[in-house]
């Protein structure tokens, strides 16, 4: 579990070009000024799908605004474009954030490519420090042998 979960097991079933606000948003002025450096990244899975097809993917976008529906003249802090083959169980993805600037509340906007995605897709997506990575650090054998 993570501390800002903006969509767990978030179902985008029939998702349209129009698309729809992440599960959960974030109010970033609640306790603190909204005139602060965001930087971090975006991290989520697909976890299932049954998508059958789709114009052009699957766009998740970083947005921010002063609703809380994310879509009254937003601020855009990142997107990533899935295609049709990357929308696969199991497919993770990173988006970096780096925003001087950002409006009250701060959230994801999940949307089809262009006309409509065909089936169900469930997605997670948290806030966290680092990108997920599947990279290994190994640590150097420093031992002379001698």
């Amino acid at each position: 579990m993570h501390d800002y979960q903006f969509s767990d097991a978030q179902d985008l079933a029939s998702l349209n070009s129009t698309g729809v606000i992440s599960s959960n948003i974030f109010d970033l002025e609640e306790g603190v000024s909204v005139d602060q450096l965001v930087m971090g990244w975006v991290n989520g899975i697909i976890l299932s799908t049954s998508n059958t097809g789709g114009d052009d993917g699957l766009w998740i976008e970083v947005r921010s605004a002063d609703s809380t529906n994310l879509s009254t003249t937003p601020l855009y802090h990142g997107a990533i474009l899935l295609t049709q083959d990357e929308i696969v169980a199991g497919r993770e993805f990173s988006i970096g954030v780096y925003a001087a600037v950002c409006e009250k509340y701060f959230g994801l906007w999940y949307r089809a490519g262009n006309t409509s995605l065909n089936g169900a897709t469930i997605i997670d997506a948290h806030w966290a420090l680092e990108p997920a990575s599947h990279l290994r650090i190994q640590k150097k054998n420093t031992s002379s042998g001698a």
